[in-house]
């Protein structure tokens, strides 16, 4: 995520896509904001919500889907006085892309292995 999203100050995100902004007027303090994440849905927001709740300095993190026909998914995000609601966004997803990594080298190290059955599935037409 960092050649997406990059650090300006503690309390601002720049993007360089356009793909991640803060909802103008939601950023009253530092501690809450809500993000606008261009084209996604569901799978990345219920992950990212996920992710932000592991960590300690998040007291609140919910996503929502302002309407089935935008592409986009808004984040908000409350953390205690000692962080950011910016850095804890930066903190999950770059925890996030680190479960992700991983997963996928388990995936890969398991497939090596060759120890798995493959069965073709018959045409049922």
């Amino acid at each position: 995520m960092s050649a997406i999203v990059s650090r300006m100050d503690e309390d601002q995100i720049e993007v360089d896509t356009g793909k991640v902004s803060v909802v103008p007027g939601t950023m009253i303090e530092p501690q809450c904001a809500t993000f606008c994440l261009q084209d996604e849905d569901h799978t990345l927001g219920n992950a990212l919500r996920w992710a932000l709740m592991k960590n300690p300095e998040v007291d609140f993190a919910s996503y929502s889907i302002p309407h089935p026909s935008e592409a986009r998914t808004n984040v908000r995000i409350q953390t205690s006085d000692n962080t950011t609601a910016a850095e804890a966004m930066y903190k999950g997803l770059d925890d996030l892309v680190d479960l992700c990594d991983h997963v996928i080298q388990t995936f890969q190290a398991e497939l090596a292995k060759g120890e798995f059955e493959y069965e073709e599935e018959e045409n049922a037409f």
